[in-house]
Protein backbone atom coordinates (compact mmCIF):
# COMPACT_ATOMS: atom_id res chain seq x y z
CA UNK A 1 0.00 0.00 0.00
CA UNK A 2 1.18 3.52 -0.80
CA UNK A 3 0.02 6.81 0.76
CA UNK A 4 0.29 10.13 -1.07
CA UNK A 5 -0.89 13.74 -0.74
CA UNK A 6 -3.09 15.27 -3.44
CA UNK A 7 -4.48 18.75 -4.13
CA UNK A 8 -8.17 19.65 -4.14
CA UNK A 9 -8.06 20.02 -7.93
CA UNK A 10 -6.52 16.55 -8.23
CA UNK A 11 -9.13 15.14 -5.86
CA UNK A 12 -11.92 16.43 -8.10
CA UNK A 13 -10.18 14.98 -11.13
CA UNK A 14 -9.82 11.56 -9.50
CA UNK A 15 -13.42 11.57 -8.28
CA UNK A 16 -14.66 12.40 -11.78
CA UNK A 17 -12.41 9.85 -13.47
CA UNK A 18 -13.37 6.97 -11.15
CA UNK A 19 -16.94 7.98 -10.38
CA UNK A 20 -18.30 4.73 -11.85
CA UNK A 21 -15.99 2.69 -9.61
CA UNK A 22 -16.76 4.39 -6.30
CA UNK A 23 -18.13 1.82 -3.85
CA UNK A 24 -18.36 3.85 -0.63
CA UNK A 25 -18.68 7.51 0.33
CA UNK A 26 -18.46 9.65 3.48
CA UNK A 27 -17.52 6.98 5.98
CA UNK A 28 -16.02 8.90 8.87
CA UNK A 29 -13.00 10.74 7.44
CA UNK A 30 -13.15 8.74 4.22
CA UNK A 31 -14.46 10.85 1.34
CA UNK A 32 -14.74 7.91 -1.03
CA UNK A 33 -13.36 4.50 -1.98
CA UNK A 34 -12.93 3.41 -5.60
CA UNK A 35 -12.10 -0.08 -6.86
CA UNK A 36 -10.87 -0.61 -10.42
CA UNK A 37 -8.57 -2.98 -12.31
CA UNK A 38 -7.49 -4.73 -9.13
CA UNK A 39 -6.68 -1.45 -7.40
CA UNK A 40 -8.29 0.22 -4.41
CA UNK A 41 -7.89 3.94 -3.78
CA UNK A 42 -9.17 5.59 -0.61
CA UNK A 43 -9.32 9.37 -0.26
CA UNK A 44 -9.44 10.94 3.19
CA UNK A 45 -10.67 14.35 4.33
CA UNK A 46 -8.24 16.84 5.82
CA UNK A 47 -9.18 19.69 8.16
CA UNK A 48 -6.32 21.84 6.85
CA UNK A 49 -7.82 21.71 3.35
CA UNK A 50 -4.48 22.45 1.67
CA UNK A 51 -4.11 18.82 0.67
CA UNK A 52 -5.86 15.45 0.94
CA UNK A 53 -4.49 12.01 1.73
CA UNK A 54 -4.98 9.08 -0.63
CA UNK A 55 -3.98 5.47 -0.14
CA UNK A 56 -3.41 3.17 -3.10
CA UNK A 57 -3.55 -0.61 -2.96
CA UNK A 58 -2.86 -2.87 -5.92
CA UNK A 59 -0.24 -4.53 -8.08
CA UNK A 60 1.58 -1.30 -9.03
CA UNK A 61 0.50 1.59 -6.76
CA UNK A 62 3.52 3.67 -7.78
CA UNK A 63 2.26 4.05 -11.35
CA UNK A 64 -0.96 5.60 -10.01
CA UNK A 65 0.91 7.68 -7.43
CA UNK A 66 3.10 9.25 -10.12
CA UNK A 67 -0.02 10.60 -11.83
CA UNK A 68 -1.38 12.43 -8.81
CA UNK A 69 1.10 12.88 -5.97
CA UNK A 70 2.18 16.32 -4.68
CA UNK A 71 5.49 14.81 -3.49
CA UNK A 72 8.32 15.59 -5.91
CA UNK A 73 10.17 12.47 -4.72
CA UNK A 74 7.31 10.41 -6.09
CA UNK A 75 6.38 12.81 -8.88
CA UNK A 76 9.59 14.66 -9.85
CA UNK A 77 9.65 17.89 -11.83
CA UNK A 78 9.86 16.07 -15.15
CA UNK A 79 6.77 14.04 -14.31
CA UNK A 80 4.93 17.20 -13.28
CA UNK A 81 5.61 18.73 -16.67
CA UNK A 82 4.27 15.62 -18.33
CA UNK A 83 1.18 15.82 -16.12
CA UNK A 84 0.36 19.16 -17.74
CA UNK A 85 -0.12 17.41 -21.08
CA UNK A 86 -3.69 16.57 -22.19
CA UNK A 87 -5.46 14.38 -19.67
CA UNK A 88 -9.09 13.83 -20.53
CA UNK A 89 -11.82 12.04 -18.56
CA UNK A 90 -13.95 11.27 -21.63
CA UNK A 91 -12.61 10.29 -25.05
CA UNK A 92 -15.79 8.80 -26.53
CA UNK A 93 -17.77 10.46 -29.33
CA UNK A 94 -18.50 14.01 -28.22
CA UNK A 95 -19.06 17.62 -29.21
CA UNK A 96 -17.42 20.44 -27.31
CA UNK A 97 -17.51 24.22 -27.55
CA UNK A 98 -15.26 27.07 -26.47
CA UNK A 99 -14.64 30.73 -27.29
CA UNK A 100 -11.78 33.21 -27.54
CA UNK A 101 -11.48 36.97 -27.80
CA UNK A 102 -13.86 37.88 -24.97
CA UNK A 103 -11.06 39.36 -22.86
CA UNK A 104 -9.46 41.28 -25.72
CA UNK A 105 -10.38 44.94 -26.18
CA UNK A 106 -9.42 44.68 -29.85
CA UNK A 107 -10.49 42.03 -32.32
CA UNK A 108 -13.57 39.82 -32.70
CA UNK A 109 -15.07 37.07 -30.60
CA UNK A 110 -14.76 33.59 -32.09
CA UNK A 111 -16.76 30.58 -30.92
CA UNK A 112 -16.11 27.07 -32.17
CA UNK A 113 -17.81 23.72 -31.61
CA UNK A 114 -15.83 20.62 -32.55
CA UNK A 115 -16.57 16.92 -32.90
CA UNK A 116 -14.21 14.30 -31.51
CA UNK A 117 -14.15 10.53 -31.96
CA UNK A 118 -11.42 7.93 -31.59
CA UNK A 119 -9.89 8.86 -34.95
CA UNK A 120 -9.81 12.52 -33.98
CA UNK A 121 -8.11 11.59 -30.72
CA UNK A 122 -5.13 10.31 -32.72
CA UNK A 123 -4.77 13.72 -34.34
CA UNK A 124 -5.15 15.45 -30.99
CA UNK A 125 -2.34 13.37 -29.49
CA UNK A 126 -0.13 13.76 -32.57
CA UNK A 127 -0.48 17.55 -32.62
CA UNK A 128 -0.43 18.04 -28.85
CA UNK A 129 -3.84 19.69 -28.69
CA UNK A 130 -4.69 21.04 -25.25
CA UNK A 131 -6.20 24.22 -23.81
CA UNK A 132 -5.25 26.99 -26.26
CA UNK A 133 -4.29 29.23 -23.32
CA UNK A 134 -1.46 26.81 -22.56
CA UNK A 135 -0.12 27.05 -26.12
CA UNK A 136 1.69 30.00 -27.64
CA UNK A 137 0.10 31.72 -30.61
CA UNK A 138 3.05 30.54 -32.70
CA UNK A 139 2.29 26.95 -31.69
CA UNK A 140 -1.41 27.37 -32.52
CA UNK A 141 -0.52 28.68 -35.98
CA UNK A 142 1.77 25.68 -36.44
CA UNK A 143 -0.42 22.78 -35.32
CA UNK A 144 -4.00 23.76 -36.20
CA UNK A 145 -3.53 23.94 -40.01
CA UNK A 146 -2.37 20.31 -39.91
CA UNK A 147 -5.74 19.11 -38.62
CA UNK A 148 -8.36 21.77 -39.35
CA UNK A 149 -9.37 20.10 -42.62
CA UNK A 150 -9.45 16.67 -41.02
CA UNK A 151 -11.98 17.37 -38.25
CA UNK A 152 -15.62 18.42 -38.09
CA UNK A 153 -16.34 21.80 -36.56
CA UNK A 154 -18.64 24.81 -36.81
CA UNK A 155 -17.38 28.28 -35.97
CA UNK A 156 -18.81 31.77 -35.71
CA UNK A 157 -16.83 35.00 -35.89
CA UNK A 158 -18.57 37.98 -34.33
CA UNK A 159 -17.01 41.12 -35.77
CA UNK A 160 -16.64 44.17 -33.58
CA UNK A 161 -19.31 46.23 -35.33
CA UNK A 162 -21.85 43.44 -34.74
CA UNK A 163 -20.65 43.00 -31.16
CA UNK A 164 -21.03 46.73 -30.48
CA UNK A 165 -24.47 46.69 -32.07
CA UNK A 166 -25.49 43.82 -29.75
CA UNK A 167 -24.23 45.54 -26.60
CA UNK A 168 -25.96 48.77 -27.63
CA UNK A 169 -29.20 46.75 -27.72
CA UNK A 170 -28.59 45.60 -24.15
CA UNK A 171 -26.90 42.22 -24.64
CA UNK A 172 -24.24 41.42 -22.06
CA UNK A 173 -21.11 39.38 -22.77
CA UNK A 174 -22.47 36.08 -21.42
CA UNK A 175 -25.69 36.48 -23.40
CA UNK A 176 -23.68 37.05 -26.56
CA UNK A 177 -21.55 33.99 -25.84
CA UNK A 178 -24.63 31.86 -25.17
CA UNK A 179 -26.16 32.80 -28.53
CA UNK A 180 -22.90 32.08 -30.38
CA UNK A 181 -22.32 28.74 -28.62
CA UNK A 182 -25.88 27.68 -29.28
CA UNK A 183 -25.56 28.51 -32.99
CA UNK A 184 -22.40 26.41 -33.34
CA UNK A 185 -23.67 23.49 -31.25
CA UNK A 186 -27.05 23.25 -32.96
CA UNK A 187 -25.55 23.29 -36.44
CA UNK A 188 -22.78 20.82 -35.65
CA UNK A 189 -25.14 18.44 -33.85
CA UNK A 190 -27.38 18.40 -36.92
CA UNK A 191 -24.48 16.90 -38.88
CA UNK A 192 -24.02 14.12 -36.32
CA UNK A 193 -27.26 13.66 -34.35
CA UNK A 194 -26.08 10.36 -32.87
CA UNK A 195 -23.63 12.12 -30.54
CA UNK A 196 -24.92 12.10 -26.96
CA UNK A 197 -22.18 13.90 -25.05
CA UNK A 198 -22.07 17.68 -25.50
CA UNK A 199 -19.68 19.80 -23.43
CA UNK A 200 -19.28 23.55 -22.98
CA UNK A 201 -16.57 25.38 -21.09
CA UNK A 202 -18.73 26.86 -18.34
CA UNK A 203 -18.93 30.67 -18.32
CA UNK A 204 -22.25 31.22 -16.52
CA UNK A 205 -24.92 29.41 -14.52
CA UNK A 206 -26.72 26.70 -16.51
CA UNK A 207 -30.20 28.12 -15.84
CA UNK A 208 -29.05 31.56 -16.88
CA UNK A 209 -27.52 30.14 -20.06
CA UNK A 210 -30.88 28.75 -21.18
CA UNK A 211 -32.66 31.94 -20.14
CA UNK A 212 -30.40 33.84 -22.50
CA UNK A 213 -31.65 31.58 -25.31
CA UNK A 214 -35.36 31.95 -24.55
CA UNK A 215 -35.94 33.76 -27.85
CA UNK A 216 -33.89 31.32 -29.95
CA UNK A 217 -35.81 29.10 -32.37
CA UNK A 218 -33.53 26.10 -31.81
CA UNK A 219 -31.69 25.36 -28.58
CA UNK A 220 -29.10 22.67 -27.91
CA UNK A 221 -30.19 20.83 -24.76
CA UNK A 222 -28.60 18.34 -22.34
CA UNK A 223 -25.26 20.15 -22.28
CA UNK A 224 -22.64 19.36 -19.63
CA UNK A 225 -21.18 22.66 -18.42
CA UNK A 226 -17.79 22.44 -16.72
CA UNK A 227 -15.26 25.09 -15.77
CA UNK A 228 -11.89 24.56 -17.44
CA UNK A 229 -13.70 22.14 -19.75
CA UNK A 230 -10.75 22.14 -22.13
CA UNK A 231 -8.70 20.23 -19.54
CA UNK A 232 -11.36 17.52 -19.18
CA UNK A 233 -12.78 17.04 -22.67
CA UNK A 234 -10.79 16.79 -25.91
CA UNK A 235 -13.65 18.27 -27.94
CA UNK A 236 -13.50 21.49 -25.88
CA UNK A 237 -9.70 21.57 -26.16
CA UNK A 238 -9.91 21.11 -29.93
CA UNK A 239 -12.60 23.79 -30.21
CA UNK A 240 -10.45 26.10 -28.10
CA UNK A 241 -7.45 25.69 -30.40
CA UNK A 242 -9.45 26.11 -33.62
CA UNK A 243 -11.18 29.20 -32.22
CA UNK A 244 -7.81 30.70 -31.27
CA UNK A 245 -6.43 29.93 -34.73
CA UNK A 246 -9.39 31.61 -36.45
CA UNK A 247 -9.10 34.57 -34.07
CA UNK A 248 -5.41 35.00 -34.92
CA UNK A 249 -6.23 34.82 -38.63
CA UNK A 250 -8.80 37.60 -38.17
CA UNK A 251 -6.24 39.72 -36.32
CA UNK A 252 -3.73 39.12 -39.12
CA UNK A 253 -6.32 40.33 -41.66
CA UNK A 254 -6.88 43.51 -39.64
CA UNK A 255 -3.13 44.03 -39.31
CA UNK A 256 -2.76 43.78 -43.06
CA UNK A 257 -5.70 46.09 -43.73
CA UNK A 258 -4.50 48.86 -41.44
CA UNK A 259 -0.75 48.22 -41.68
CA UNK A 260 -0.43 47.84 -37.91
CA UNK A 261 0.28 45.19 -35.31
CA UNK A 262 -2.73 44.95 -33.01
CA UNK A 263 -1.81 44.10 -29.40
CA UNK A 264 -4.04 41.64 -27.57
CA UNK A 265 -5.54 41.83 -24.09
CA UNK A 266 -6.73 45.00 -22.39
CA UNK A 267 -3.54 46.52 -20.99
CA UNK A 268 -2.07 50.04 -21.01
CA UNK A 269 -0.13 49.03 -24.10
CA UNK A 270 -3.45 48.34 -25.84
CA UNK A 271 -4.77 51.76 -24.79
CA UNK A 272 -1.65 53.44 -26.19
CA UNK A 273 -2.12 51.61 -29.50
CA UNK A 274 -5.80 52.63 -29.57
CA UNK A 275 -4.96 56.33 -29.18
CA UNK A 276 -2.46 56.18 -32.04
CA UNK A 277 -4.93 54.27 -34.20
CA UNK A 278 -7.67 56.85 -33.63
CA UNK A 279 -5.26 59.66 -34.49
CA UNK A 280 -4.51 57.98 -37.78
CA UNK A 281 -7.85 56.48 -38.81
CA UNK A 282 -10.49 58.18 -36.69
CA UNK A 283 -13.01 56.99 -34.12
CA UNK A 284 -15.49 55.50 -36.59
CA UNK A 285 -12.84 53.22 -38.02
CA UNK A 286 -11.63 52.33 -34.53
CA UNK A 287 -15.13 51.15 -33.59
CA UNK A 288 -14.75 48.49 -36.28
CA UNK A 289 -11.92 46.83 -34.37
CA UNK A 290 -12.76 47.45 -30.68
CA UNK A 291 -15.35 46.40 -28.10
CA UNK A 292 -16.87 49.75 -27.20
CA UNK A 293 -18.36 48.61 -23.87
CA UNK A 294 -14.91 47.87 -22.43
CA UNK A 295 -13.61 50.31 -19.81
CA UNK A 296 -10.61 50.91 -22.09
CA UNK A 297 -12.81 52.75 -24.57
CA UNK A 298 -14.40 55.02 -21.98
CA UNK A 299 -11.00 55.80 -20.46
CA UNK A 300 -9.56 56.69 -23.86
CA UNK A 301 -12.51 58.98 -24.63
CA UNK A 302 -12.14 60.75 -21.29
CA UNK A 303 -8.36 61.19 -21.65
CA UNK A 304 -8.44 62.31 -25.28
CA UNK A 305 -11.71 64.24 -25.34
CA UNK A 306 -10.25 67.55 -26.49
CA UNK A 307 -7.58 66.08 -28.76
CA UNK A 308 -9.52 63.38 -30.56
CA UNK A 309 -13.22 63.89 -30.19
Amino acid sequence: MLTIKITLETLKLIEEKYKDYITDRNIGYILFVAKFDGNIITVYDNNKKNYYKMTIQGQDPMSIAKLYSMDEKICPKKAKIEKESPYFIDVDNQIGSDEVGTGDFLGPIVVCSAFVNHETMKLIKEQGITDSKKLSDEKILEIVPALINKVYYISKVLTNDRYNNATNKGYNMNQIKAVLHNYCLVNLHKKMPYVQNVYVDKFCDEKLYYQYLSQSKEVEKHIVFKEKGETYFPSVALASCIARYLFLKEIATLNEKYKVKIPLGASAEVDKFAIEFIKKYGENEFLKICKSNFKNYQKIKEQEQEKLF
